[in-house]
């Protein structure tokens, strides 16, 4: 079946099928039809099979199976995990500040090779955010590049870097909503925030949209 990264894709897939679709539908502005659930995610449309779970990625050829561990787990738990109605406060916070434990890992660890990646492409980087849809914040002490990028259209995440200089080194920073783990569970928030630095990384890598 492949890695177990792979397994566990398969697992939360039959998870998934224990849900009850017509409250996902209900919960947040989702398209659906007959045979799909369909989302887009930082970017990317997909589609989930109401039948079977299989998650499916738009490409130029059409919809193919999807099997990234990141992407499934991210689609499958905003499906899954809220309870009721889930809303936005509307307040910024940082990862850091959401965590209910000391043992995760700091976002810096994360962020910081991205960083190194970004310096001197500030114009660039905000190229993708916006291809990415998201939509320029009011610059906030001087940080070269601030946007607010949709994860999902309902969720919405804040994006922040400052280029680096002869002294200190270039940091990004990611904001996110206060209520966001009434959405998904922490670890998700991982899982997402490492996708929209892929996203991004390749965009302004490539210079092209997805």
């Amino acid at each position: 079946m492949g890695s177990n990264y792979e397994k566990q894709v398969f697992v939360a897939r039959e998870i998934f099928l224990k849900y009850d679709q017509r409250i996902m539908t209900e919960r947040f502005p989702i398209k659906s039809d007959e045979k799909y659930l369909y989302l887009k995610f930082l970017g990317t449309d997909y589609r989930v099979c109401r039948e079977n779970g299989e998650i499916e990625e738009q490409k130029e050829e059409g919809y193919v199976p999807c099997l990234d561990y990141q992407v499934v787990m991210a689609l499958y738990d905003i499906l899954c995990y809220p309870k009721g109605r889930p809303a936005l406060s509307g307040e910024w916070r940082t990862l850091a500040s959401l965590q209910v434990t000391h043992s995760s890992p700091s976002a810096d660890k994360f962020t910081a090779p991205y960083g190194k990646l970004f310096s001197g492409k500030a114009g660039a980087l905000a190229d993708a955010c916006k291809r990415l849809g998201g939509r320029r914040l009011d610059v906030p002490a001087s940080a070269d590049v601030s946007w607010e990028i949709p994860v999902f259209s309902f969720f919405p995440i804040a994006f922040r870097f400052w280029d680096g200089d002869e002294e200190f080194s270039p940091v990004i920073t990611l904001l996110w909503d206060k209520n966001s783990l009434d959405f998904m569970h922490f670890e998700t928030l991982y899982y997402v925030m490492n996708h929209l630095l892929e996203r991004l990384s390749f965009v302004v890598n490539n210079q092209c949209a997805f």
